[in-house]
């Protein structure tokens, strides 16, 4: 399996190298600095063990392995998140965002005792604890239609705003009781799309402060009886999708387990997340083909 994850994401690397420009001082394209990076997350394995060759198959190893000092320098460039985020718009293919979409958070946690400067605490699984947090939006597609990975003390409706700013199209926004604000409601509405999310407490009065009109119709569609009108509770019943989407993106062998020991600082945590999206989409497009 992971071979095959291996070619699904590889083509998609040399799709976008075709076209992209090589820095005239490079000793090493940005293409191999990814495949090397890659070749480490997918087989959780720190930087350093994907420059030896032996740590490779004969059939997937590059003519020359950069060294790990010139790993660690080059993934620090902007350019090679730009190459990740490109190859994710090709593994992602011609898909356009649907029109259900989800919202969430994954908490991404280190252990309690961790000296990471970056990770902050906040409200983790159950519990308080250190560490990052993946944002995403997803409809169906083999990558998230807009994500960000975040320290976990972020706030998930300020990051809600920002993401949905970058999706295409238009629909509805399904989220949890934690993104029930006002102001968010007319931001989503602003970028064509109706936040549908349940109030921390139903059945309650409005208050005195300001009260959304956009808010005023999910609660109006969440809180009718579904004997009179069933439309918005069959369209929120879509939203626990999103914790399948991200369960499944930890239940393979290659998959989004807990950060290893070391990625750490918010860099690192991105790359290393980002590669984890990749490999998540090349499992879903091999799963779609198999299945057609």
């Amino acid at each position: 399996m992971e071979l095959e994850l291996w070619s699904e994401v590889s083509a998609a690397i040399s799709a976008v190298a075709v076209k992209w420009t090589r820095h005239a001082r490079d000793q090493h394209s940005t293409a191999l600095i990814v495949r090397v990076y890659h070749w480490a997350c997918l087989h959780d394995r720190p930087i350093s063990w994907a420059c030896k060759p032996q740590n490779w198959t004969a059939a997937t190893r590059p003519e020359v392995l950069p060294d790990q000092s010139t790993m660690s320098r080059r993934t620090r460039r902007s350019d090679f998140e730009q190459f990740l985020l490109r190859v994710g718009q090709r593994l992602n293919g011609k898909a356009k965002p649907k029109i259900v979409k989800r919202v969430d958070g994954k908490a991404l946690e280190l252990p309690n005792h961790t000296t990471d400067r970056d990770a902050t605490w906040s409200r983790g699984v159950s519990r308080t604890s250190i560490g990052y947090k993946i944002h995403a939006i997803v409809s169906e597609n083999p990558m998230p239609d807009a994500f960000a990975i975040t320290t976990l003390n972020v706030c998930e409706k300020q990051m809600a705003a920002r993401m949905i700013g970058r999706v295409e199209g238009y629909g509805y926004l399904l989220g949890d009781a934690h993104y029930d604000a006002s102001w968010l409601f007319d931001f989503c509405h602003g970028h064509d799309h109706q936040l549908l999310c349940p109030r921390a407490k139903p059945g309650t009065g409005e208050g005195h402060h300001y009260v959304s009109d956009h808010r005023r119709r999910a609660i109006a569609m969440l809180e009718i009886p579904r004997a009179i009108n069933s439309f918005g509770h069959e369209l929120y019943e879509q939203r626990t999708d999103i914790e399948r989407d991200f369960s499944q993106m930890t239940c393979f062998g290659a998959g989004l387990g807990p950060l290893p020991a070391w990625v750490r600082r918010i860099w690192r945590v991105r790359h290393w997340v980002l590669n984890k999206l990749l490999i998540n989409a090349a499992r879903i497009r091999i799963n779609r083909r198999t299945a057609s």
